[in-house]
């Protein structure tokens, strides 16, 4: 910025390198020569927490031109008991002057964010700020905020990497990429961040709020619990404090402690879906159904609104074995998921050739067989334009404006979900109490035969047509879940019914997650990993005459666990680890070749991968198969 006064300048490189009170000193040493060093001054103040003065600034600097009394009036109006419209309106004006320093954009920007206005405020720094110079921190630590309001991950990292590289210390973008690379899935790297926020600010709520949930999620409740000690008294009642902290208590079977936090986060703040969530997964895990019944009744409206407790309400009517309950809450989560844009958000950004070509396979099926609905039909007319005949497994697509709406229309909405039940059993004949007797010697049993003849028929009939396949994963494969659709009332039989008769081995263990994965026929299926349960049920529904070669198609276990220090991400997400791992200890695979209607019953924590696979192509010949998760493993801290 050239037209600032030597000392200001000198502020303002001060305060981008993160000595914000250093720049505030050296500002007093001389007034504003113009209305870039009164700007100047108000950021300073404002990264220095001093809003008071600040808004003095705005007040009492006689401001030349428009676009420094614009934005001085709108901070008055915004930040001090003023019309929001007006401060709005004054900001936009004073963001609009090309004579206007980036700063001024900036507080536009936070003007927005204050308001609630957080998709417009996206809309204005992706369309008019593209070629934000980097040295302008406070702008840019603003768009990485509301970056990272819109779930654009990626997007509020880089930004506020931009930050860092002027200012390693910056405290605002150390929490916003703590809190991103969370999101994204880097605990460890959050973890970092957010610890030195901490020590950078002591007593930081958001910092050490991150601290404990990086904890939490690493299984460290002890340090969770010191990281809260660590906050002056008056913070430890934040209403998110206290969810991590019930957090904690629970993983370490506290329940009733941890109910205590949830409830006393509840009672101060009563919309918060995090603790209403949390409370109710503790009513659940100590079967205190009364209690959890009465939060039902208690909030409703809050309930419905939030898509993790509706499913874990779904859960837990499974696990008291009231099906039609369950089916019930799992629709309502659908709905949910379907109607507030997770569906949109899932499907990612281009668009893969192997999910466009799943659902335009897909709807031509409905449409043979006289079941795609007029909506259907014209998401099928919008699929057929992107000529996949000879389209590589490769490719992407990312059309713009109104093809790129009515392609995640297309792709996003369910036209068609059958029901799927039998009248009896949906299980197989089998010998249960010698399959649990198996399995408590091997760990992996395989069961033929494992549903009805029926039941086999229907579910398999469900998962061809029902347009539920809403989740596309890297090496090509499409999946439905539990809580987006994959809930039919045969799926929620089957899993109780399988409660039922091993007693010994699932009956103590609720289950926890549901899913099916359907493969494209060109690449291969899930590489090594292992699931975060207890006993994993994987059985196989499309016909054996799909499967090319009989000796392959189906699953490989190894007949060794995870170790228990490892994490989640450590055992499902990074299979060149595992394959060292299962090399230096020696591991034996285990190969089950694929067969219509086999079940594979084994220990969650071995580590397993999808067998080499040869279907016939042809939407029906797509291998299927169905995994139900129960319990918590063992083997994790």
């Amino acid at each position: 910025m050239t037209d600032l006064s030597d000392v200001y300048a000198e502020a303002r490189a001060l305060r981008s390198s993160g000595s914000s009170a250093q720049a505030v000193a050296t500002l007093q040493t001389s007034p504003p020569a113009s209305d870039r060093d009164a700007l100047e001054a108000v950021v300073c103040l404002f990264s220095a927490g001093d809003m008071t003065t600040a808004l003095h600034v705005c007040r009492t600097h006689r401001w030349r031109q428009t676009w420094g009394s614009d934005i001085a009036n709108a901070l008055l109006e915004g930040c001090a008991g003023g019309k929001s419209s007006r401060a709005l309106s004054l900001a936009a004006r004073a963001a609009a002057s090309p004579k206007a320093p980036a700063d001024v954009a900036a507080f536009y920007l936070m003007l927005l964010q204050q308001n609630g206005a957080i998709e417009e405020a996206y809309h204005y720094m992706t369309t008019r700020l593209q070629k934000t110079p980097s040295g302008e921190i406070f702008l840019l630590t603003v768009m990485a905020e509301i970056a990272a309001s819109m779930r654009n991950w990626r997007e509020a990292y880089r930004l506020a990497c931009g930050v860092m590289s002027c200012n390693p210390d910056d405290h605002r973008a150390l929490l916003m990429l703590g809190v991103v690379s969370y999101e994204l899935g880097n605990v460890h790297e959050s973890l970092g961040h957010a610890l030195r926020a901490s020590v950078l600010r002591k007593g930081s709520v958001p910092a050490v709020l991150q601290v404990m949930r990086c904890r939490n999620e690493l299984g460290n409740a002890y340090g969770a619990i010191a990281a809260s000690d660590t906050l002056p008294p008056s913070a430890r009642g934040v209403p998110d404090v206290r969810v991590e902290l019930g957090r904690a208590y629970a993983s370490l079977g506290q329940h009733e402690r941890a109910i205590a936090e949830y409830r006393a986060a509840l009672d101060a703040d009563a919309s918060s879906a995090i603790a209403l969530r949390a409370l109710v997964a503790a009513y659940a895990a100590a079967g205190d159904r009364a209690a959890l019944q009465a939060a039902v009744a208690r909030y409703p409206q809050q309930i419905d609104e939030d898509f993790e407790t509706l499913y874990a309400l779904g859960l837990e009517a499974l696990a008291g074995r009231d099906i039609s309950a369950a089916g019930a809450w799992f629709e309502k989560s659908r709905v949910l998921a379907q109607t507030n844009g997770d569906l949109t958000e899932a499907l990612g950004w281009p668009v893969t050739e192997p999910r466009l070509r799943h659902d335009l396979e897909q709807l031509e099926l409905l449409e043979r067989r006289g079941k795609l609905p007029d909506r259907g039909r014209a998401a099928l007319g919008v699929l057929r334009r992107y000529r996949l005949k000879d389209a590589r497994a490769d490719a992407v697509f990312a059309p713009a404006g109104a093809e790129q709406k009515e392609l995640k229309a297309a792709l996003c909405t369910t036209f068609h979900l059958p029901q799927a039940s039998v009248a009896g059993s949906p299980l197989g004949q089998n010998d249960y109490a010698a399959i649990e007797d198996r399995y408590l010697e091997t760990r992996c049993v395989v069961i033929d035969d494992f549903l009805s003849t029926e039941a086999l028929h229907a579910l398999r009939e469900f998962c061809e047509e029902a347009t539920i396949w809403k989740f596309h994963y890297g090496r090509g494969y499409v999946g439905a879940r539990l809580a987006q659709g994959f809930s039919p009332e045969l799926l929620l039989a089957i899993s109780d019914e399988l409660k039922r008769r091993m007693q010994r081995v699932i009956g103590t263990h609720p289950l926890t997650q549901a899913w099916a994965f359907k493969y494209d026929q060109r690449l291969q299926g899930i590489n090594l990993h292992a699931d975060f349960a207890e006993v994993n049920v994987n059985f196989w529904l499309t016909s054996d005459e799909a499967c090319q070669d009989p000796q392959t198609g189906g699953l490989v276990v190894y007949d060794l666990p995870v170790p228990r220090s490892w994490t989640f991400a450590d055992y499902n997400s990074d299979p060149e680890r595992l394959a060292v791992y299962l090399r230096e200890n020696g591991a034996s695979p285990r190969r089950i070749p694929y067969r219509a209607n086999r079940c594979v019953l084994f220990d969650s924590s071995l580590i397993h991968t999808t067998d080499e696979m040869r279907f016939r192509p042809g939407y029906e010949n797509r291998r299927v198969n169905v995994t139900l998760l129960y319990g918590t493993p063992r083997n994790t801290e």
